[in-house]
């Protein structure tokens, strides 16, 4: 699970606020904890989330934005293949993740692209795509989706989802105010 980020549009720890008495980082890793048997968190607050007691781990070179989380996520996985979600999802579905995780290891990612666009940090990602994140890292390419061309992809479009329920929700994330004021009101 990706917590490394600033929240600055929110103005405060996204990961830490609660939809139903649950925080946004409980919700999520009770379900990463039902699908996988090693579960990471990727923080450079670490101190925030160590009630969790799970691993975690930070990023060796500030300010790289989500790239850098993947990448030492990578390297500090225990298994090749890697699913990847940003903290501020609130609605995962645990069936739907199990769906996308069916196109590794053939592909080096597998991401969701819906209408709304790509779903980088709900994704899966392989180990062989260290050395090109790495190369993308140290050229300042920070944008997660840069260094897809020189992987293999597997695009997952939105018609090939649309058997699961309430779709939108499970993509859903919340940047800002307005975001969480909205998911109040769904």
């Amino acid at each position: 699970m990706l917590a490394g980020g600033k929240s600055s549009r929110m103005k405060k720890d996204k990961a830490f606020l609660e939809i139903d008495g649950q925080t946004l980082a409980e919700r999520s890793l009770k379900v990463l904890d039902t699908v996988f048997s090693e579960v990471i968190i990727s923080s450079n607050n670490p101190e925030r989330f160590a009630c969790f007691e799970l691993p975690i781990i930070q990023d060796e070179i500030p300010d790289q934005g989500p790239l850098e989380g993947l990448y030492q996520g990578l390297k500090a996985a225990t298994y090749d293949e890697v699913f990847f979600v940003a903290c501020d999802m609130p609605f995962l579905k645990m069936d739907l993740i199990n769906y996308l995780s069916k196109w590794i290891p053939e592909h080096d990612v597998v991401v969701p692209k819906l209408r709304s666009g790509l779903h980088p940090l709900h994704a899966f990602y392989h180990r062989r795509c260290l050395p090109t994140i790495k190369k993308n890292l140290e050229a300042g390419r920070l944008k997660v989706i840069d260094f897809y061309p020189n992987c293999s992809v597997k695009y997952v479009e939105e018609s090939e989802l649309e058997i699961f329920s309430d779709l939108m929700n499970a993509f859903c994330n919340v940047n800002t105010p307005r975001d969480w004021a909205d998911i109040h009101k769904g």
